[in-house]
């Protein structure tokens, strides 16, 4: 098997998410969110230096980023990369009703994310693309899930199937949605807008169903993740199983609390593995370097992904952990918290939580 066709079925894998999906695709980074989210801002992520047209020694700056990911990733041993594809990259602006249906038939007319994909899958890194989020900064402009949530969904379908069909010889395993247990507290923290989200009755089921469906009507064969917020209280793994073919689990003990390193939380994986009758895997997991206010600091994030990988490795039930995420950006979140998990701090420096990842893979592969 081809490293880039990895099952995350059947084997331990280890990976890292890529949240500025911008710096690889060549485009422009969203607003970032700030408090009051009624204020939002563009600023500027220059420091990798991805404005369009320029280059970093003589090398276009899209292709010198993917280049110098993939060389970081493969010198590490890193087997997968987990990543957004926004929608609105490839669809900026919502199809017109009446040119749905002739959309399926045929493409997107451009492809931004082609970069990324051909830079990781050539040299060995899977990747596991999270399609259609309903994150509002990465939908298509004027989309709006209450207007007309099953035309929401029909959409979701397309936009889904054509990035499958894209790409299916080259990935076998995506993500549909987002946390579909947590999108209260994502609409919470301004991520997601609409009540639909919120209490529309059967809309979270009707669109998982529809996604899942959409992948399976381009590639029979591929690996469906539905991933869930691990820290929630109820997470009821049998109501998403029927979804997908992997459990992905989202962790983040210390999320509001700094101290004391705790990882009991990871031993639920076991259970909700069981429950379900699905293999798990640890989609999200991380700890932010700051900040310091909150107690939050680089020598405690080295400590936390250490201790995190080495805790999931020997769950029987789980096969990868990907840790969130690989680097920190000037695009800006809340809570604050958001904006220092990065395993590289924004000018692309390792921080010392990249050694220590890069060791326990070492150690452990």
């Amino acid at each position: 098997m081809n490293r880039h066709l990895i099952d995350l079925t059947k084997r331990f894998s280890f990976g890292v998410n890529l949240d500025d999906y911008w710096r690889y695709a060549g485009t422009k980074a969203p607003k970032s969110i700030i408090i009051p989210h009624l204020l939002t801002v563009a600023l500027p992520d220059t420091s990798f230096r991805q404005d369009l047209g320029k280059t970093v020694s003589g090398v276009p700056s899209i292709e010198a980023a993917n280049l110098t990911l993939t060389k970081t990733l493969s010198n590490a041993k890193v087997d997968y990369v987990r990543c957004w594809f926004p929608w609105n990259l490839f669809e900026p602006t919502i199809t017109p009703v009446e040119l749905l249906d002739q959309l399926l038939e045929t493409s997107y007319p451009r492809w931004p994310m082609d970069p990324l994909v051909t830079a990781l899958t050539s040299h060995g890194i899977s990747i596991v693309p999270v399609l259609a989020s309903g994150y509002h900064r990465m939908l298509p402009k004027g989309l709006r899930v209450d207007q007309n949530p099953e035309l929401y969904i029909k959409r979701a379908s397309i936009h889904t199937r054509l990035l499958v069909r894209r790409y299916k010889d080259r990935i076998k395993s995506w993500q549909i949605e987002n946390e579909p247990n947590w999108w209260i507290r994502h609409f919470a923290a301004g991520w997601r807008s609409g009540l639909s989200w919120l209490r529309l009755p059967g809309f979270r089921e009707r669109l998982l169903q529809a996604l899942h469906d959409s992948v399976r009507a381009e590639d029979p064969q591929s690996k469906i993740i539905v991933n869930l917020e691990g820290d929630a209280r109820h997470l009821d793994p049998l109501k998403y199983a029927r979804f997908c073919d992997i459990l992905g689990l989202d962790f983040y003990p210390n999320y509001e609390v700094s101290s004391p390193i705790n990882l009991s939380i990871f031993r639920i994986s076991s259970k909700v593995g069981k429950e379900a009758g699905r293999p798990v895997i640890i989609s999200e997991t991380g700890y932010p370097s700051g900040p310091r206010i909150l107690g939050h600091s680089r020598r405690k994030q080295a400590e936390y992904v250490r201790r995190s990988c080495r805790e999931a490795f020997h769950i029987d039930t789980v096969n990868g952990v990907g840790m969130w995420r690989y680097a920190d950006s000037a695009w800006k979140s809340f809570p604050f918290q958001e904006n220092y998990f990065g395993l590289m701090d924004s000018n692309g420096n390792p921080k010392p939580s990249w050694g220590e990842y890069s060791d326990v893979i070492l150690n452990l592969k």
